[in-house]
């Protein structure tokens, strides 16, 4: 990854020396744009750093939603049920350069990062679970205590910092059109996604590891979970030229 980061601000410097010593003007238009894909909505405002390299910047997010089901769990011999929810968000701010290796081609490849909440999704109990204050759940070989309330919390939590690389076509600026439009594919590297619960005990999160879960189930979403290090991402944008 550090690589592919690398071989892309050599060719980012490499295009920029080129045009700057071209005299051409640097930032000398802007656009304003709006779009949709699997990150979410969002907007950004692009610029360009010359005719080979793009700048932008914006903020993306998915829309809020919640997946709500229900478990069972023994408590002194008895089967108990519970409902339980999960709720889903997630929202970045990014900054990308396109770069475009061919003067008269929309054709761009694409590099830079997202950056933003951590906690992709939140699990609770909706109702208090049936055992006594003095009482605790073993959730992945991790013995914790629900909340005053009765209220055990989960989360799965990506890295903060997201690089990014894609391609695709379009650009922004436009010299002869107020209207433009682009789409890109591409990839975000958030790391290897982890399952924490909250301990009251220890005040703080818990991450809960593959090896150390007896339960077959959740062994196999854990396992699963360690294999999603990126995430695809393909999104469609309209710009506005502003000048």
């Amino acid at each position: 990854m550090k690589k592919v980061l690398y071989l892309i601000g050599f060719v980012v410097a490499m295009l920029t020396a080129n045009t700057v010593s071209a005299q051409e003007k640097v930032f000398d238009h802007l656009a304003i744009g709006a779009e949709v894909g699997v990150t979410g909505w969002g907007f950004e405002v692009a610029s360009p750093l010359t005719h080979y390299v793009t700048l932008r910047t914006g903020f993306t997010t998915l829309p809020r939603f919640h997946i709500s089901t229900d478990i069972n769990y023994t408590v002194k011999g008895n089967k108990e049920n519970v409902d339980i929810r999960g709720n889903v968000k997630m929202s970045d701010y990014k900054l990308l350069a396109d770069i475009y290796p061919f003067k008269h081609s929309s054709f761009h490849i694409t590099g830079g990062f997202y950056a933003g909440r951590p906690d992709l999704v939140t699990i609770f109990n909706t109702e208090k679970l049936a055992i006594d204050a003095d009482e605790g759940l073993e959730i992945g070989g991790v013995f914790i205590h629900p909340d005053d309330e009765g209220i055990v919390k989960m989360k799965l939590q990506t890295k903060s910092f997201k690089p990014y690389v894609g391609l695709g076509f379009g650009r922004p600026i436009s010299s002869k059109h107020k209207v433009g439009v682009a789409f890109d594919l591409g990839v975000m590297f958030w790391g290897k996604p982890a399952l924490k619960v909250y301990s009251p005990d220890e005040e703080g999160w818990v991450r809960l590891h593959k090896n150390d879960v007896e339960d077959k189930d959740l062994h196999d979403v854990l396992k699963i979970i360690d294999r999603i290090a990126i995430y695809p991402a393909l999104n469609f944008r309209i710009y506005y030229n502003v000048f």
